[in-house]
């Protein structure tokens, strides 16, 4: 098997880098695979405490042999999240042919690396599948599947070849510009789910997402990711100490597990139980969320009602 690099894009967490990398040095395959880190530099006027942050994650990634052949690529200047992952994987997929792409706060799985390099050697040729993540979405009940595909993209590792990347576009506006034009943009909400209201919000500067722009290149192509019916992978960013984590979220509920997952070729078509399962998982948290919000309204009245009397 001809091994995918990985590539993953670092900054200023050196506990997660950590985590990171100790996870992945464990994986089957990591001993014989090239690991690119790209090391993203400091904002202008950083404070003293950010730049020995980005000083301490540059020492940790030098700290062990986390793979067969480690490439570091640090940054004089802060490129930001969204341009440094489109630099780094334009430059690593245009050399390699193909990819598997980590951010600092993914905690993998030891079969993870297997079933990444399993599922590119599979589907290669299948144009069809824009992509590979070993995330699995949380669902109501089990995925009797041991892979399956989903309309949706995953940022939280994913692997893809050059001419899917080719395809994707990150002009926002243009984008945003087709979904409305095909009158999309309840479809693209997959479950509910805030796609379009995010690329809305990237065009206008509210967040700086690359993943909104792949998964919406993805969507106009009627395309698909392959996932695994276990979560080879875990997000620890939900701390607060990352550009676009908070401290709670529906998709960090699920935990990494370490075993292989069984992966055959398959028809690349979407099976219309496994959709249902997760649209159902995907409304009925943000039923539960719509809730918590009407019921937090409520109570705003009420003590607004209360001030006014006195």
């Amino acid at each position: 098997m001809n091994l995918a690099p990985i590539t993953l894009f670092v900054y200023n967490r050196p506990w997660h880098t950590q985590q990171t990398l100790e996870a992945l040095m464990q994986n089957e395959y990591a001993n014989q695979s090239t690991l690119y880190i790209y090391c993203d530099g400091a904002k202008e006027n950083a404070v003293k405490e950010d730049i020995d942050k980005i000083a301490e994650v540059r020492k940790v990634i030098r700290s062990k042999p986390w793979c067969k052949d480690v490439k570091i690529i640090e940054q004089p200047t802060n490129l930001g999240l969204a341009n440094s992952v489109i630099n780094g994987v334009a430059q690593v997929v245009n050399k390699h042919g193909n990819i598997i792409v980590l951010e600092d706060d993914i905690v993998t799985g030891r079969c993870f690396l297997k079933y990444m390099n399993e599922a590119l050697e599979l589907y290669e040729k299948e144009e069809k599948v824009f992509g590979v993540s070993g995330y699995k979405y949380p669902s109501t009940s089990e995925v009797e599947d041991s892979t399956y595909f989903l309309p949706i993209g995953s940022s939280w590792s994913y692997a893809t070849w050059l001419d899917r990347w080719k395809e994707v576009s990150f002009d926002g506006e243009r984008l945003l510009q087709e979904i409305n034009e095909l009158d999309l943009k309840k479809k693209m909400n997959f479950g509910g789910y805030p796609y379009y209201e995010m690329l809305k919000d990237q065009i206008e500067g509210k967040n700086n997402s690359w993943a909104i722009r792949f998964y919406t290149s993805m969507f106009l192509k009627e395309k698909f990711f392959l996932y695994p019916n276990v979560s080879l992978v875990k997000n620890i960013g939900f701390d607060n100490s990352g550009t676009h984590c908070s401290t709670d979220d529906f998709f960090s509920k699920i935990n990494v597990s370490d075993q292989s997952v069984h992966i055959e070729k398959k028809n690349v078509s979407l099976n219309s139980r496994i959709i249902k399962l997760f649209e159902k998982s995907f409304k009925s948290e943000n039923a539960s969320r719509l809730g918590l919000i009407d019921r937090f309204e409520r109570i705003i009245e009420k003590v607004i009602k209360i001030i006014e009397k006195k």
